[in-house]
């Protein structure tokens, strides 16, 4: 797991399972607010075998810890640094929620550096209730708490939602505010139609974070994008119906010309 520094943050990566191959798809994992690798961990075990798999621990979040950012654009420009020292060429780009935003981020200003993009759980504007900005600084705990109970699925397990509360945790007062203060100033509602690549919009139908209408406008403006919505999914659908969530992006895959996953 290299600590990579570029344009004066520190980020981590976390790299698939096997070998990197010559002749692969590179598939690059971008997690949300609070995130880290452990958001990613299905896919990296599924995907790992045919694609060459990188999942990005944002600089302040996972192992990567420290200072995080309050801008969408500073992180974008973090994983296009380290991208850069990777020598990772042409990947598919998946971000979920905050990682969405990054990925719509690099498409918008560095259209040759995705193969393809996909969209999870997220929006072309991503407002934040001024509560839990507030809460989060006043009752760190208790703002957590709220933030994955509208994260997830009524019916998912006890053991899912303990076990997010104890991921986001992880995460210092200043970065999770960050991360969220980022979210709230990310707007690309003018500008997300310029985005050319093949695109994939997935969401969990019980998204209450970003809801199927932000999904809907996102594959509605980004031309020959291809919307699908998973059912009996919250916000964190790639945790929550991971099997659904795989085959999904499998077939988009494949459809962009990619080898067999």
């Amino acid at each position: 797991m290299p600590i990579i520094d570029a344009y004066g943050m520190r980020g981590n990566v976390v790299f698939g399972r096997g070998e990197r191959g010559e002749g692969k798809d590179s598939l690059v994992f971008i997690h949300g607010a609070g995130g880290s690798s452990t958001t990613w961990q299905p896919q990296l075990d599924y995907f790992s075998r045919a694609f060459n798999c990188f999942v990005m621990e944002l600089p302040g979040h996972g192992a990567a810890q420290g200072t995080g950012a309050q801008e969408v654009k500073s992180y974008a420009l973090w994983i296009r640094g380290a991208l850069d020292e990777l020598q990772v060429v042409s990947p598919f780009i998946i971000g979920h929620s905050m990682g969405g935003a990054i990925t719509m981020d690099l498409a918008l200003r560095f259209p040759a550096l995705p193969k393809g993009l996909v969209l999870a759980g997220t929006g072309a504007r991503l407002r934040v209730h001024p509560d839990i900005l507030d809460g989060i600084k006043k009752a760190f705990p208790q703002a957590v708490e709220r933030i994955c109970e509208f994260s997830l699925a009524k019916d998912v397990s006890e053991g899912m939602r303990q076990l997010a509360v104890a991921q986001m945790m992880k995460n210092s007062p200043d970065v999770l505010h960050g991360d969220f203060l980022a979210c709230d100033r990310f707007d690309v509602m003018e500008e997300v139609g310029a985005i050319k690549k093949p695109t994939l919009v997935i969401c969990g139908d019980q998204d209450a974070l970003a809801p199927v209408k932000y999904s809907r406008y996102l594959a509605d403006t980004i031309a020959g994008s291809r919307l699908e919505i998973v059912e009996g999914a919250g916000h964190k659908v790639m945790l929550e119906r991971p099997e659904q969530f795989n085959n999904k992006l499998e077939a988009f895959f494949r459809s962009a010309g990619t080898g067999d996953a």
